[in-house]
């Protein structure tokens, strides 16, 4: 902010950008650039139609495809692939899992009810009242959000930051590769599928955690986890100086969703066209 004087009166006043509107421009034209190559890269691995304007059927409105891909927009880093809802073997799917959530939530509102119950019962006999616990999202179990988690897999990108960190929650801690599993990568975290539990007040609660994939790539140290909590783990992984670096010096592409997908993307992606950012 500044203060300027106008007709006697000093009023303040919003301060320019200290940043050039050009150091502005170039990201947002890196970005696209670099969003338009992963999305390309990706291209043999999401061999689907994109969505259609709606952005929940595919827009050939087949149910032949698995998948639909929500076409990348200018500005965005994030590429969503979301399950066909026109297909015969998702609808299945989602069949079983609503009937386990209603399983679930019918089992929640019996134990709410037995609760009310003796709740009036204590009453009655000593004059106090006591708190019920109702029935919310949470008595869903892990059915709703497992039929989330593997109705989509969303594919983050980011890039030249000093640091990169991501919290995940998981049953066990988060491995950490520099293996092949992405040509030239400098680290690949991942974190399977899992469930874990987690105390709810007096009740112990079960969690769903999706499967979670982060590849680095470009001038980066290794990746390093740190627990937060039982079930909750930092990653971050910092920049490295590098003579060879260019305009787009480091990316992290972060995937969570179903793991099947995840694991035919990081196989069937073409990683070389990435690393040619990084030249």
């Amino acid at each position: 902010m500044k203060v300027l004087k106008c007709g006697g009166v000093w009023v303040l006043v919003a301060a320019a950008s200290v940043f050039p509107a050009g150091a502005a421009a170039q990201g947002a034209t890196d970005g696209d650039r670099v969003m338009a190559v992963v999305r390309a890269a990706l291209a043999p691995a999401l061999p689907f139609p994109d969505t259609d304007d709606s952005g929940s059927l595919p827009v050939n409105h087949s149910g032949a495809p698995l998948w639909m891909v929500r076409p990348l927009q200018p500005g965005e880093r994030s590429i969503e692939v979301m399950a066909n809802p026109l297909n015969e073997t998702n609808q299945a799917q989602a069949t079983q899992a609503m009937a386990a959530i209603r399983a679930a939530i019918e089992g929640a509102q019996r134990r709410s009810e037995l609760q009310y119950e003796r709740a009036i019962a204590e009453a009655k006999r000593t004059g106090r009242s006591q708190d019920v616990d109702g029935v919310g999202l949470s008595d869903e179990g892990i059915a709703g959000a497992r039929i989330d988690a593997e109705a989509h897999v969303s594919i983050d990108v980011d890039f030249n930051q000093a640091s990169y960190t991501f919290n995940v929650e998981a049953s066990g801690s988060p491995a950490v590769s520099r293996q092949a599993v992405v040509p030239g990568a400098a680290a690949v975290i991942s974190v399977p599928a899992n469930t874990f539990r987690i105390m709810n007040g007096q009740r112990p609660e079960e969690r769903y955690g999706s499967a979670e994939t982060v590849v680095f790539l470009g001038a980066l140290g290794t990746p390093e986890v740190r627990e937060q909590s039982a079930h909750t783990f930092e990653v971050s992984a910092s920049s490295v100086p590098s003579p060879a670096a260019g305009a787009i010096r480091s990316l992290a592409i972060r995937l969570r969703g179903n793991e099947a997908l995840i694991a035919e993307i990081l196989v069937k992606a073409d990683w070389k066209q990435v690393q040619e950012l990084l030249k």
